[in-house]
């Protein structure tokens, strides 16, 4: 039986992953970034709060993102010997 979207349990959200920072914020996720990274964010659905320079993603958005991120940033500080935990 497939479980509902309602019951999944929250993606883990990492506190940073690289240059990127993230928290919370109710039921949104804060991502602090680097420009470079502004289209995974306006991809994901992610509205950009000018005064504290900081992307805002609904939580239910926010796997792919981390995905992606996991993806193409780790390999690249693996790669000069730099861990992200």
């Amino acid at each position: 039986m497939a479980q509902n979207r309602a019951m999944r349990p929250p993606y883990p959200v990492p506190s940073r992953i690289g240059p990127v920072e993230f928290g919370a914020l109710g039921g949104w996720i804060t991502v602090i970034c680097p420009r470079d990274y502004d289209s995974l964010m306006r991809s994901a659905g992610g509205q950009w709060e000018p005064g504290s320079r900081r992307w805002l993603i609904e939580r239910r958005r926010i796997g792919p993102v981390i995905r992606t991120l996991e993806r193409n940033v780790d390999p690249l500080f693996r790669a000069v010997g730099l861990t992200l935990e």
